[in-house]
């Protein structure tokens, strides 16, 4: 029998996905699960998945997870952050939300230098 060369982060739940077929969603979900694992803060641990096609995130982390409205994601995590400096927070955003929709947003957000931590998957859409 041939040696395991992949096996599914205990972080990610057997969900099966809506994302569209080519999209990298999937692919991300596995490497940000994977960072977690790898680093052992899953307890600790918040996503934040605005409206868009990260909408549905937290079906497929089995972590704590908040929604927010389209483009206020950065937003929502600062407030976590702020109200809870013990969690590690982690917005997780589509190119229309965190690159059209919330700019002046996430650089307000990165200027005053908030503690967390925002994957901006660019899907090309």
């Amino acid at each position: 029998m041939p040696d395991t060369i992949f096996t599914r982060s205990p972080v990610l739940t057997s969900t099966s996905t809506h994302y569209c077929p080519g999209c990298t969603h999937g692919v991300i979900h596995r490497m940000v699960a994977e960072v977690i694992d790898e680093l052992g803060i899953r307890a600790r641990t918040v996503g934040i998945a605005p409206v868009g096609c990260a909408v549905l995130a937290y079906n497929y982390f089995g972590l704590d997870f908040q929604e927010a409205s389209h483009g206020r994601a950065p937003a929502v995590a600062t407030c976590l952050k702020r109200a809870r400096p013990d969690l590690v927070v982690f917005a997780y955003q589509g190119d229309g939300d965190l690159g059209s929709i919330v700019t002046a947003e996430i650089v307000h957000c990165a200027n005053r230098g908030e503690k967390i931590t925002v994957i901006f998957v660019n899907n090309a859409i």
